[in-house]
């Protein structure tokens, strides 16, 4: 239970960017989109990629979802950043302020990199982007697909974030081009390393260098940065999480691919890819063959012709919190495949960390850092995303973007850096309306169209579409508005009358 003296809405209590989602989706169910659009792009440095691949964890503690359904809020912030697209209503680069002449580097252009350049380039300070590869985005550009977030959709957000005043330098890369010490030397006073977790991890069986044996990460990479790709007539796919659910996804797109297979080693149950991908993957023709591992790639010419499987069945909870699964003596089976594509997960490389930076790695190669405020062992050296957690959501890497560059602020200006926590109160109180009583009886989630399966068939074409202006303003009256129950609420609306 969340306290309401505290936190106003629970959807705002749980967002790591902290957008105030009832306020947005108040206004959008009095049709004001323009308003809207303003109250998610205060917070939102990257409000369009939001509104299609967030987690959408606000949408787990809507107060709807006890009653019925939740408020489908991911969508609804969609369909407002699309209709400021297609009306010319998006707000021009922000006008930035008095700068204090101290510079900042940010290296890494991922969500989290983009999150802390927009805020500390709206605090005043000089920001430059250090990107390794030769487009912007980091995994919103090389590991998520255009059937996802298409590319326009995606560098319409950094370009406004460039746009505002951020310096960005593609093709340099730290531990190649520069190093830490190269910054300060440089007149940087800070430094900010989110450089994600790109980096494959190995199965570690018989015939895993084979030819045709491609990471899940190299695959999404080639394809997003338009290179050629060899696929065979069957692809097979290990693992259960997002990666392994993109891959397959693109894999069925290819020209060559006739059947795509997933071999995951638990139950759909404990699959971590999101419900809704894994949905599309199976209305696509993808196949997924459950409590199944593989123990061998079979080779023949040095090319890879199959995978060697064994049956699993759950055993006692591990470390994840997931039943551990366990191998059945004697259920060996093989599958001729003629591409493998392992995702069994990615963590970060952080091989551009020597001993002279005095920045302290996990075991796990990890930066370690303060998740509160980005701190490392090194005064002026912060970190955050997937860098420091491990793979994780977009969201959350905006989130630690956004509490790095409030640490470097304090940093720089000589204030204490700590994470400070606020009462959780709406920017702007705005008058709840009244339902009808067939409004009340007929009340139901809007659902996301969607593409046929023949119309996204061996195109990137983008499948979930935008809500239209009246299923975003029915599914916007449900909300129920929990800010309004807060003291300040009341007295808000109170003074308003």
């Amino acid at each position: 239970m969340v306290c309401k003296e505290i936190v106003s809405a629970p959807c705002q209590s749980i967002c790591p960017a902290e957008q105030e989602a009832s306020v947005y989706i108040a206004l959008i169910a009095q049709e004001r989109f323009e308003e809207a659009y303003q109250v998610i792009r205060k917070d939102n440095p990257l409000p369009s990629v939001c509104g299609r691949v967030c987690d959408h964890q606000c949408e787990s503690v809507c107060r709807a979802g006890e009653f019925g359904e939740p408020i489908a809020i991911r969508a609804l912030k969609r369909f407002v950043m699309d209709w400021a697209i297609e009306n010319g209503k998006e707000s021009p680069p922000l006008q930035i302020g008095k700068r204090n002449n101290m510079k900042v580097a940010i290296i890494g252009s991922g969500p989290a990199g983009l999150a802390a350049s927009h805020t500390l380039n709206i605090l005043g300070y000089d920001v430059t982007l250090f990107e390794a590869q030769s487009v912007a985005g980091g995994m919103l550009s090389l590991g998520i697909p255009e059937h996802r977030l298409p590319k326009s959709i995606l560098n319409s957000d950094i370009e406004y974030i460039l746009k505002s005043g951020v310096t960005l330098k593609t093709n340099t890369a730290l531990g190649k081009d520069f190093t830490i010490d190269d910054l300060f030397r440089q007149g940087f006073k800070a430094a900010f390393i989110s450089t994600g977790a790109h980096k494959s991890m190995k199965l570690s069986i018989p015939g895993e260098t084979a030819d045709g044996v491609i990471p899940a990460m190299e695959l999404l990479s080639q394809v997003n940065l338009g290179k050629e790709t060899s696929l065979g007539a069957h692809v097979g796919i290990i693992g259960g999480g997002n990666a392994a659910i993109d891959a397959a996804r693109v894999a069925i797109r290819h020209k060559n691919t006739q059947k795509v297979t997933i071999l995951y080693r638990r139950t759909r149950k404990e699959m971590p890819a999101y419900e809704e991908e894994i949905e599309d993957a199976l209305n696509e023709g993808i196949e997924i063959h459950y409590l199944v591992a593989p123990t061998k790639f079979m080779v023949g010419d040095g090319k890879v012709t199959g995978v060697e499987c064994i049956r699993m069945e759950l055993g006692e909870m591990d470390e994840s919190g997931r039943r551990r699964p366990v191998p059945i003596s004697g259920s060996e089976f093989s599958l001729k495949i003629d591409t493998v594509i392992p995702a069994i997960g990615e963590r970060p490389d952080t091989s551009f960390i020597d001993e002279n930076d005095a920045i302290q790695l996990s075991k796990w190669a990890t930066i370690v850092a303060d998740e509160e405020t980005g701190k490392t062992g090194r005064k002026n050296v912060f970190a955050g995303g997937d860098v420091v957690t491990g793979p994780s959501s977009v969201v959350k890497a905006i989130g630690a973007g956004k509490r790095a560059a409030e640490s470097i602020d304090n940093y720089l200006q000589g204030k204490p850096v700590v994470r400070e926590y606020n009462l959780s109160r709406p920017s702007v109180y705005i008058p709840p309306i009244e339902l009808t009583e067939e409004e009340i009886e007929t009340a139901q989630r809007s659902e996301v169209p969607r593409l046929s399966t023949q119309e996204r068939r061996k195109n990137f074409k983008e499948v979930a579409l935008t809500l239209t202006r009246e299923m975003a303003v029915k599914e916007a009256r449900r909300c129920l508005r929990c800010e309004l129950e807060t003291e300040d609420g009341v007295n808000a609306l109170g003074q308003n009358k």
